[in-house]
């Protein structure tokens, strides 16, 4: 459920093969994103071209949309991916020779994917150029799919022909983790790196470490190297002295 992929500018798939709906794990709040994501991407036929996800961020966004590129990849299809910003530097900044260059490699794909589309509201030649991207790809039987902090309809900055094309398709939303969720994810990190995390130490972390996926995955590495180091088994003294808890 990482939200920090590679930095690579345009990612083209298969990439990133850790990034897949097999590894996803899945809460009550992520469940509705999880399942349309995976319909979305599939060989059933959907009443939709375009998918909007929205939710905090490192609750698994990027997670869901590049398990979307890898598994059109898969199926013998193109996808590309890029983050808002890097859209903003490429296409909504350079010559407009350069610019169209770039805009025809864009176009040309079954799926493209954007991370973060909100970040487009600095760049009025951004959205321009999306705007275009977006009905070029619904035109010829392709589908896009964004990830946003917001809904569609809260970014004010937003222009609203763009605002109401991110409207067109499915919006669905990933809310934070619950409980039962962080207590999941602790544990498979835990046994992805073959370190042992007793059970109290598990509601431990829960009442004291932020639930997004970053921290959690940041205290189960610092505990690990830290119980390596010591050559000592995990301990509730060791977690809180590492994490400087209390």
């Amino acid at each position: 459920m990482n939200d920090q992929p590679g930095q690579q500018l345009l990612l083209s798939f298969p990439s990133h093969p850790e990034y897949n709906f097999s590894n996803f794990v899945i809460s009550d709040g992520s469940r509705i994103a999880f399942e349309t994501a995976k319909e979305f991407c599939s060989k059933n036929p959907t009443p939709y071209q375009a998918l909007y996800i929205f939710g905090q961020k490192n609750l698994g966004k990027t997670h869901l949309l590049l398990s979307i590129g890898n598994r059109a990849a898969e199926k013998g299809l193109q996808a590309i991916h890029i983050q808002g910003s890097d859209f903003v530097k490429k296409v909504g900044s350079y010559p407009p020779s350069e610019s169209e260059l770039n805009l025809e490699q864009l176009l040309h794909v079954d799926f493209f994917l954007m991370d973060n589309v909100e970040n487009l509201a600095q760049s009025l030649k951004a959205q321009e150029m999306l705007y275009h991207i977006y009905n070029q790809i619904i035109a010829k039987g392709g589908k896009l799919a964004f990830t946003s902090n917001l809904p569609p309809d809260k970014n004010s900055a937003m222009e609203s022909y763009l605002t109401s094309r991110l409207q067109w398709g499915m919006v669905t939303e990933i809310k934070p983790i619950d409980d039962s969720t962080s207590a999941k994810i602790i544990l498979k990190l835990a046994k992805d790196i073959n370190l042992t995390l007793p059970e109290p130490i598990i509601h431990y972390l829960l009442a004291r470490i932020p639930r997004d996926f970053i921290s959690i995955q940041n205290a189960v590495s610092t505990i690990n190297r830290e119980s390596f180091i010591q050559k000592k088994k995990v301990s509730l003294r060791l977690v809180k002295a590492t994490l400087g808890l209390s």
